[in-house]
């Protein structure tokens, strides 16, 4: 038994000095990495509680009449400090609503324009893009608009781009091109968000051998 016992020790001992570093390092690595989610986690948790006392400050801030010096440096630390949290780009777009509001477009536009750069949610980051065009349009740029609305985009989010082009053109005078904008809008639009304001635009802009047809639509949801 004993002359067993020593086999199978000098058969470990000589397993050991051949992988005993390997399997070492392999712990070490495992609880590295355990380690590390768990710091990750704790870090993403503070900087998500972190942003929202920020975002308290700008919500505090934006809803007087004026945008004070201690509300712009909240957006801005939320901008520079808590970029991933969604915080950042929503402060962004509360910005840019007032400053629309006050006629002031080039700051606006800096805004959107963060926002649709950076945001954490790619649904925010599209819907400030297509407000920043229509910005541009407000600004009497319907090209530089269209050119935006152009960017490569998720088929998701089409109807918010189509609707958006199709009231420049309509705007432009382009009766054709709106039509043909706001039919893609409505058929991207998801079933169970209302159509009947495509479905009235899509009227407005029928060319008159298309006037009578009834449109491709939700309308069984709006």
């Amino acid at each position: 038994m004993s002359e067993f016992d020593n086999d199978e020790m000098n058969g470990l001992k000589r397993f050991w000095e051949s992988n005993g570093s390997a399997l070492m390092i392999g712990v070490v690595l495992g609880l590295a990495v355990i380690v590390g989610w768990q710091g990750w986690q704790w870090y993403q948790q503070r900087q998500a509680t972190q942003a929202a006392d920020v975002y308290q400050q700008v919500e505090q801030g934006l809803a007087g009449d004026s945008v004070d010096d201690s509300t712009l440096d909240a957006v801005a630390r939320l901008k520079a400090d808590y970029a991933g949290t969604p915080y950042a780009a929503d402060a962004a777009l509360r910005l840019a609503g007032i400053y629309v509001e006050q006629q002031d477009y080039d700051k606006a536009r800096e805004q959107l324009g963060w926002a649709s750069e950076n945001a954490a949610n790619e649904g925010v980051a599209h819907i400030a893009r297509v407000r920043m065009a229509r910005l541009l349009w407000t600004q009497d740029k319907p090209d530089d608009a269209l050119a935006l609305l152009d960017q490569a985009h998720p088929d998701a989010f089409n109807a918010l781009y189509a609707e958006a082009r199709g009231d420049i053109l309509a705007a432009r005078g382009d009766r054709e091109g709106a039509y043909k904008a706001y039919q893609i809008a409505l058929e991207s639009l998801p079933a169970d968000i209302a159509s009947r304001a495509l479905e009235t635009k899509i009227a407005d802009n029928a060319p008159a051998d298309a006037a009578d047809a009834p449109t491709d639509s939700n309308s069984a949801s709006s």
